[in-house]
């Protein structure tokens, strides 16, 4: 006779044992590598949802199948010790794709905000970084930084332009963000110019405005580039912080 009751208290226990696994998981990535509105903007992870997804279901699963009292304890430890070698194995895949694709950075390049990801900064181009806060990516979240290309260094710049090696990805031009405040100021935009080209933006923007209750005379915009296209910075006029994100291509 099948145990089923002990296959489905098996069932359960594991079931409940790789939710836990999985929602620590899910609040160090939707928490705090892609914290709002990163996970919209940025994307990339479908992946680990699916990972996920198939761990919650075929983990349990398996214990419906394996699991008999009447085994050894020795088979019952194999059996186990191989379900979640599986499920260890699928999960650290799906959080290790997702760790290299985080933003670690939202950084002022010229006249613009990046979303700069972990994957896109080379591991030589870490140890040219220009301080030691910025030799190595961020696990806390994404930064907001600056950069700036020195008179000695805009042949570098330009020549890693050219080769796709763009200045935001690039250490060596890392500053703080604090130090670019009157550059960033003078290239933020009016919200007038953003609505006069995208009709579109107009109730998003008053949303937004409502939203931070703050009157249009008092925020201005600048143009984020990410991995999936451009979005729209709400910027502070008087000290040149972003405010908000909202999900439109100002291009």
């Amino acid at each position: 006779m099948i145990p089923w009751r002990e296959k489905f208290r098996a069932f359960a226990i594991h079931f409940v044992t790789t939710l836990v696994v999985a929602a620590l998981a899910a609040a160090l990535i939707f928490f705090v590598w892609y914290p709002d509105p990163y996970d919209a903007m940025v994307g990339g992870l479908k992946l680990f949802t699916l990972i996920t997804g198939i761990d919650l279901a075929l983990g349990p699963l398996s214990s419906l199948v394996v699991y008999d009292s009447r085994k050894s304890r020795r088979a019952l430890i194999f059996d186990y010790t191989v379900i979640a070698i599986l499920q260890l194995s699928a999960l650290v895949y799906g959080i290790y794709s997702v760790a290299q694709n985080r933003p670690v950075y939202v950084a002022f390049v010229k006249d613009r905000l990046e979303v700069i990801a972990a994957g896109e900064i080379d591991e030589q181009d870490w140890q040219q970084a220009a301080s030691p806060q910025f030799v190595s990516p961020s696990w806390s979240g994404p930064e907001l930084i600056a950069t700036y290309v020195k008179r000695e260094d805009i042949n570098d710049a330009l020549d890693g332009g050219l080769t796709g090696h763009d200045i935001g990805a690039r250490p060596k031009f890392y500053v703080e963000y604090s130090t670019q405040l009157r550059t960033i100021k003078r290239k933020t935009r009016s919200l007038a110019s953003l609505e006069r080209r995208h009709k579109e933006a107009i109730p998003l923007v008053e949303a937004a405005l409502r939203e931070l209750d703050r009157p249009a005379e008092e925020i201005g915009w600048l143009p984020v580039k990410h991995t999936r296209g451009f979005w729209t910075a709400l910027m502070d006029l008087e000290t040149g912080y972003p405010v908000k994100y909202l999900p439109i291509d100002p291009y």
